[in-house]
């Protein structure tokens, strides 16, 4: 069995999904942080490298087999990888992937798509990450409230949209004394959304970008987004979740939606700025009537392979394959 190395933009622990899997594999391994670390991959003896971003060219790629996790669970939304030029996209470096994963069978010839490599080197594994999703597991103590939970997408790289501009004084006005709606940013946006307000009543909280989404994901009731992948991730766990299209027809110009957006995506869905008390009333409804039938045909979309074994899976292809 050769040496496997793992390679992720962020450091070991940050990365849920590389992590679970480097800890579940039993062979010859080494950790990376940083997609440069994969070019002399090759060079440096190891016959594997397992990939969870936008990967780097292998020098004198040969026999080395490269293996792609993907994004996320984002079957359903188009990252621009497959339209245009854009210099953040190595189209060499997508031509050495000799594997993906995707996070369902529907997903398989959208990942072909998106990373232009044939259908058949995409297989319908899963996303690591999900597994913890079919455990037990706490959320946050002590939440008598009801709880919303607002995780906008990062703009930036070429996006042309906005954030919807909240008042968000006003948003804490209409919130009941039982109601909460927490704010969590994107890690690369740089400012909090809520700053320059005085929340008299506190109903509105922001938390540090580098909280884990995923246990504010586990505590609310709603998840309010515009385009984040956050979305399949809250249906997955359960969560309703409200769309805001203030800025749909710019922002989907720039990058789009494999699905109509936003009606095959959610039930609940409108603008935002101007419209607070509409959009206080729309996260309500979601809390009070859950997942439709749009919700779960969305996540049989995308995320039909996640079933909690999705870690085995893909240790057993790398294992196959070193």
């Amino acid at each position: 069995m050769g040496d496997v190395l793992f390679i992720s933009a962020l450091p070991l622990g940050r990365c849920k999904s590389t992590t679970r899997i480097y800890e579940m594999y039993d062979g010859p391994k080494a950790f990376r942080c940083g997609i440069d670390g994969m070019r002399t991959a090759e060079m440096d003896g190891f016959s594997v490298v397992v990939c969870d971003s936008l990967p780097a060219r292998i020098e004198g790629k040969d026999e080395i087999v490269s293996v792609n996790l993907g994004h996320g669970l984002t079957g359903g939304k188009l990252y621009g990888l497959d339209e245009g030029e854009h210099p953040w996209v190595d189209k060499e470096a997508l031509a050495q992937i000799d594997y993906a994963i995707a996070t369902s069978e529907q997903g398989v010839p959208i990942v072909a798509r998106q990373l232009g490599i044939p259908e058949e080197r995409v297989l319908p594994l899963g996303m690591a990450r999900t597994d913890d999703y079919f455990l037990a597991s706490p959320h946050m103590p002590f939440i008598t409230s009801s709880v919303y939970l607002y995780c906008p997408t990062f703009r930036g790289l070429g996006d042309r949209g906005h954030l919807p501009r909240i008042d968000w004084k006003k948003v804490d006005n209409l919130l009941r004394d039982d109601e909460e709606l927490w704010v969590k940013r994107h890690h690369l946006t740089p400012h909090e959304l809520t700053r320059g307000y005085d929340l008299q009543h506190m109903r509105v909280r922001e938390f540090p970008f580098d909280d884990p989404t995923d246990v504010l994901l586990r505590t609310c009731d709603v998840l309010i987004t515009d385009y984040s992948s956050t979305m399949f991730d809250a249906l997955m766990l359960g969560k309703p979740v409200v769309l805001l299209t203030d800025d749909m027809d710019e922002y989907l110009a720039g990058r789009g939606m494999y699905y109509e957006y936003p009606c095959e995506y959610s039930t609940f869905y409108g603008s935002i700025e101007g419209n607070e008390e509409s959009f206080v009333d729309a996260f309500r409804m979601a809390a009070k009537m859950g997942l439709g039938p749009v919700e779960r045909e969305m996540l049989r979309k995308v995320a039909g392979a996640c079933d909690g074994h999705s870690t085995d899976r893909i240790c057993d292809l790398i294992r196959s394959l070193a």
